[in-house]
Order: C-alpha cells, then sequence, then structure tokens
C-alpha cells in the first residue's frame, strides 16, 4: 500500500469525519452519557452503532452495488423517475431546506448563547454572525474540485484538536463521580434511537458521492482503486468518531451527579465544557462549534452543488447553486428556521424509513436479481410512515397504532417486510444488464 494512498485516505477520512460530525452529533452523545451513568459505555456503543455503523453500512453498500459515484445512488433499483425524485427530496431536505439552514443558527445557539447573545428572534449579532459564517462557508464550497480539501486543510485539524483536547481534558480532570444510579431505564434501546434519529444514514447516501468524486480528482479511477480509498477513508471518519464520541459520553456520565437528567441538551454542553475550562470555555467552545457546524455546512453546500447541477446535466452550474444556497440558507437562518423545520420535518420523517429500506437492501443487491423487491417493498415503508405522518397531522384513521414497534418510530418494518416478500413474486417487466 502506497504512501500517497495513505496520505489521500486520511485527508479524505478527516473530511468525511468533519462533514458527518455536526452540532446535533456534539449534543446527543453528552445527554446519552449523563442519562446513562455508569451504563454510559453501552450506551455509547449503541449510539455509535446505530449512527456510525449505518452511515458507514451505507457507503459499503454504495460500493457493493457498484453506485456510489451515481447521481442516483442506491435508489438506482426503484427505476429512473422514483430515483430521482427520492434523491431531490434527500437533498433538499438534509441541504438549504433545513440542515444547511440549522446549522448556522445552531452554531450561534450554542456558541454565543453563554456570551450572554439570545437566538430568538432576529438580532444585529446574529445578522452579523450569519453573514461570517455562511460566507466562509461558500468560499470554501466554491471550487467543487477542492472542496473536501478545504474542509480536510482548514476546518478538520481545528475540529479534530478541538475535540480531541475537550475529550483529554475529561479523561484528566472528571467533572465528578459518575452516579451509579441510572436515570435511564432503557439505556441502550434509547442510545438506538439517538443514532437513528441523527439521520446520518441520509447524509452518508450524497457525502459517499462527495468523497468518491474527490478521490477520482486524486486519481482513483478504477473499481478496486476507489473501493480501497473509499474504505480506507471510511476507517479514517470512524475510528475519529469512535474516539470522539466515546470522550464525550464519558463527559457527560462525569456530569450525571452534578446535572438533572432534564438539562436542556444545548445548554449542557455549555455546562460540562465550562466545568473543564472555566472563563476559557466561552471561547473554546465557540471556536469549536462554530468550526464543526461550518463543517457540515461546507460538505451540504457543496453536495447541492454537485447534485444539481448533474441532475441539469450542466446546465446549472456548481457554482451557481453553491451560491445560491448559501445565501438562501443565510437569510433562513435568521428569519423562520422554526417553520422551515416544521415544514421539512414530517418531510424527513417520511423518506428516512423508505431510505433505509433501500440501503439494507442493496446489501444483497447482487442476490437480488428483481427491482420489484426494492420498489415494493420501499412502497410499503413510505406508505406506513406516510400513514404515521398524516395522522400526526390528525387524520383520524390511526391505522399505525395496529403496527408492531410504531411506539418507538419503527412501524414501517414489518409493511416493508411484507410488501417485499410480494415483490419477490411479481415478475420485472425487463430484466436488469
Amino acid at each position: 500500500m502506497n504512501k500517497k494512498l495513505m496520505r489521500d485516505s486520511f485527508i479524505v477520512g478527516a473530511a468525511l469525519f468533519s462533514m458527518f460530525f455536526g452540532a446535533g452529533n456534539v449534543v446527543f452523545p453528552l445527554y446519552i452519557g449523563l442519562t446513562a451513568g455508569n451504563q454510559w459505555f453501552t450506551g455509547f456503543l449503541c449510539y455509535y452503532a446505530a449512527d456510525v455503523g449505518l452511515a458507514l453500512l451505507t457507503i459499503y453498500a454504495m460500493l457493493a452495488s457498484d453506485c456510489i459515484d451515481s447521481k442516483e445512488g442506491l435508489m438506482h433499483r426503484l427505476g429512473g423517475v422514483p430515483a430521482m425524485l427520492m434523491m431531490s427530496a434527500i437533498i433538499l431536505c438534509i441541504g438549504p431546506l433545513l440542515a444547511i439552514p440549522r446549522t448556522g443558527a445552531t452554531a450561534f445557539a450554542i456558541s454565543f448563547a453563554p456570551l450572554g447573545y439570545s437566538s430568538k428572534g432576529i438580532t444585529l449579532a446574529k445578522v452579523l454572525y450569519s453573514v461570517v459564517f455562511f460566507g466562509i462557508s461558500t468560499i470554501l464550497a466554491y471550487r467543487e474540485s477542492n472542496m473536501v480539501d478545504a474542509i480536510a486543510r482548514y476546518l478538520s485539524p481545528i475540529k479534530i484538536g478541538g475535540f480531541i483536547l475537550i475529550v483529554i481534558a475529561a479523561v484528566a480532570w472528571p467533572l465528578g463521580e459518575i452516579n451509579p444510579s441510572v436515570h435511564d431505564a432503557n439505556v441502550a434501546w434509547n442510545s438506538i434511537l439517538a443514532g437513528y434519529q441523527t439521520l446520518d444514514v441520509m447524509a452518508s447516501l450524497v457525502f459517499g458521492f462527495v468523497i468518491v468524486s474527490a478521490l477520482k480528482n486524486k486519481g482513483y479511477t478504477s473499481g478496486s482503486q476507489k473501493a480501497l480509498s473509499v474504505g480506507l477513508s471510511s476507517l479514517v471518519a470512524g475510528a475519529l468518531l469512535f474516539v470522539i464520541y466515546g470522550g464525550l459520553c464519558y463527559l457527560g456520565a462525569t456530569g450525571s451527579g452534578l446535572y438533572p437528567a432534564d438539562t436542556e441538551k444545548g445548554a449542557l454542553a455549555a455546562y460540562l465544557v465550562g466545568g473543564l475550562f472555566g472563563r476559557a470555555s466561552t471561547v473554546v467552545l465557540a471556536l469549536v462549534m462554530s468550526v464543526s457546524c461550518m463543517a457540515t455546512a461546507v460538505g451540504l453546500i457543496g453536495t447541492t452543488g454537485t447534485f444539481i447541477s448533474q441532475f441539469s446535466k450542466g446546465r446549472v452550474s456548481y457554482k451557481c447553486v453553491a451560491v445560491c444556497t448559501g445565501l438562501f440558507s443565510m437569510v433562513v437562518s435568521n428569519v423562520g428556521l422554526d417553520s422551515i423545520i416544521a415544514f421539512a420535518a414530517p418531510i424527513l420523517t417520511f423518506l428516512y424509513p423508505g431510505t433505509l429500506v433501500v440501503i439494507v437492501l442493496s446489501l444483497f443487491d447482487r442476490h437480488i436479481g428483481n427491482d420489484n423487491v426494492f420498489r415494493f417493498a420501499t412502497v410499503g415503508a413510505l406508505f406506513s410512515s406516510g400513514m404515521s405522518v398524516l395522522e400526526g397531522f390528525g387524520l383520524p384513521v390511526k391505522l399505525t397504532t395496529y403496527l408492531p414497534f410504531e411506539a418507538v418510530g419503527l412501524g414501517w418494518i414489518v409493511p416493508a417486510c411484507i410488501l417485499g416478500i410480494v415483490g419477490c413474486f411479481v415478475r420485472q417487466r425487463r430484466q436488469r444488464v
């Protein structure tokens, strides 16, 4: 294995880590540690498996089905139009409609709330912060060929170094004794649900496409080269996430005797890091959280630009999409973010089960010759999740209450399995080549 491959894989892996690890990924491990007490390591492992495990499994599935550098991605087994509709909806939801504006708003709330700046409404400080935040993010994402390198070169060192510093301080100077009484009666299951709710699986569908594009620009074009370089990059990202997630869970556990289980999740980060670094914590937290959210924003802006430019077959340029996405996200992060989240969250809830079904089936892509298995199973998952969303809006049907696992948001599993089996017996109109 040559040194160039190792170096490039580490660079891209560090960028992949930075794109995955946003503000929500900071809050969840801390809260799991706080509520799990002396069972924090169990909570950490379950959370890691449900979040990082599923995300890396998605990238592996894309490699296994030879579609990681296709704009349809894993959705290609659904057929041309359904695949593009699914991918377009995913891109818009994890991009300008929700995730990108939320990175700026969340970074401001966590970074500057301890300094006395309110994150409610439109304020001069918030507007100035969003201009700087999204201005730098758009500049770093502006050149498609250098976007991943820009994250790895400018943002990843600060992000990785900052969180490693926090983890080292948490281990060397624990805040207090870990509470032997567990606040959470079901640590393992709730940690799995927390990992499931990060929606990183959706992000991995498009981040996998971006890192392959970056590796192709570095000269890794053959199937074996792409598989090896993507695999190594994923291992680097997975290892970094393992160390930092574990350290943050432990930090939360050391605060389990100091803070109640109902502590607000955003404020918890400020309290715990403040306990480690004292007055300097406001500066450390502001810098680390701003860079963390910015890396995710850069990755998502670049992903949106790449997808839309390819979807339009070059009629809309990558740079134009990147600039428009950055400007739109800057405005939304200041005005009407709650409304946008309220609009986009049900769409994510609707899409996520169907996405997971396609990912799981794609792991066995070479052994499933009938595309109707993918189509029927996905329809089953989407029908169930769609009914759940409509019932949440007041539809007086309540069909989903009879589904197993619906109480924990997994009611779509049984309909997907049943319809997937039905799809086995529905003849495909045209055999796959």
